[in-house]
């Protein structure tokens, strides 16, 4: 077979991938945007402009949003969804290869897992002196307690220039910093932000607690690590 032979025959076998790949695509799109529009389609499983805070500042510099759209699935509906989550107003979107977006509805829909592991749950919680139902972050799911984590981002507005030597602040949506709680299976829940906050909730065990973090070097910035005192607290109660 000569050069010009092989030539072809190599095109044609990239074209004949190509064309598979593009079906194969085009296929997943279309059974997901099918399965996608089923969901969207039952209203009970979605609120419409449910922005509780709305979008203060289009311009806005960071985001509202922890991640892009990813895959994950919906409790009750053992499909895959593109989903994403605005943990500034603390809601779950949800949207089809249409574009079209959605807001899950915390009254029905009350648990989300992602691909990636991320899960997400409906708790009963105060914060700050607020009384909120809303979206934690499972980090541990114990048997008899849970280790939860409340993503936060703050809103910061526009800061106009006080001077000719100044500069004007665009408004920005910036991280703060993390909440945690510790979930017991029998209902308590209580939150807790840095290792002190957290050593008081256990006066009983908090050297034990303390020994633990230190011996395992725990560290509330890495989730994998957060997990093992997660377990830790769940097998120690």
């Amino acid at each position: 077979m000569n050069f010009e032979k092989k030539l072809i025959m190599k095109k044609t076998i990239l074209l004949v991938a190509v064309v598979l790949i593009s079906f194969s695509f085009s296929g997943q799109s279309q059974k997901v945007n099918r399965y996608a529009e089923a969901f969207i389609n039952d209203s009970q499983n979605f609120v419409t402009n449910n922005t509780a805070r709305g979008i203060k500042d289009k311009n806005a510099t960071g985001s509202k949003y922890v991640s892009d759209f990813s895959f994950g699935k919906v409790i009750g509906y053992n499909q895959n969804y593109l989903m994403r989550y605005d943990a500034y107003n603390d809601q779950m979107e949800v949207k089809n290869t249409e574009d079209k977006v959605v807001i899950i509805n915390k009254k029905t829909i009350n648990e989300v897992t992602f691909n990636n592991g991320s899960k997400y749950k409906i708790y009963n919680y105060t914060l700050d002196g607020n009384s909120i139902t809303g979206y934690l972050k499972v980090i541990y799911d114990g048997s008899k307690s849970s280790l939860l984590k409340k993503e936060v981002i703050r809103f910061i507005p526009e800061k106009k220039a006080e001077s000719s030597y100044d500069s004007d602040v665009p408004a920005a949506y910036k991280k703060g910093s993390d909440v945690y709680f510790i979930a017991d299976h029998n209902g308590a829940i209580r939150s807790f932000g840095k290792k002190k906050e957290l050593l008081k909730l256990f006066p009983a065990q908090k050297k034990a607690i303390d020994k633990f973090i230190k011996a395992n070097n725990v560290r509330f910035s890495n989730e994998v690590s957060l997990a093992k005192l997660g377990r830790h607290l769940d097998e120690m109660n």
